[in-house]
């Protein structure tokens, strides 16, 4: 039988106090093969950034977690602050590895590409 995968609530510091602390990252995944990770250990509380590629993951800590003081965006951040840093690594990573600029102009629909001479 396959182990269910159990996601974590992360986003308040009341919330993961109520984690225990482990030896092991708590992960939220938030896009396909792109997680946000707590660890929290005795003393110190960190995020990390993790991109899964295949059999690879590529990892990246972020800052520490916003649990025994105010949230600076730097070194210490909240929930939301460490997300979007963590959705930030994993695109420049997909960008580098592309080893192109991300190509951001609005797609063309069927018809339009239909009609053109």
């Amino acid at each position: 039988m396959s182990k269910t995968k159990v996601e974590r609530n992360l986003s308040t510091r009341e919330a993961r106090s109520r984690l225990a602390p482990r030896q092991g990252t708590y992960w939220h995944e938030f896009d396909s093969d792109s997680h946000l990770g707590y660890y929290k250990g005795n003393e110190v509380r960190v995020w990390t950034a993790r991109l899964d590629r295949g059999r690879r993951q590529l990892e990246e800590r972020l800052a520490f977690a916003d649990d025994f003081e105010d949230a600076d965006g730097v070194r210490v951040m909240d929930f939301r602050q460490a997300r979007a840093a963590a959705r930030n690594w994993c695109a420049a990573q997909v960008t580098k590895e592309a080893q192109q600029p991300v190509d951001d102009r609005p797609f063309m629909t069927a018809g339009p590409a239909c009609n053109r001479d």
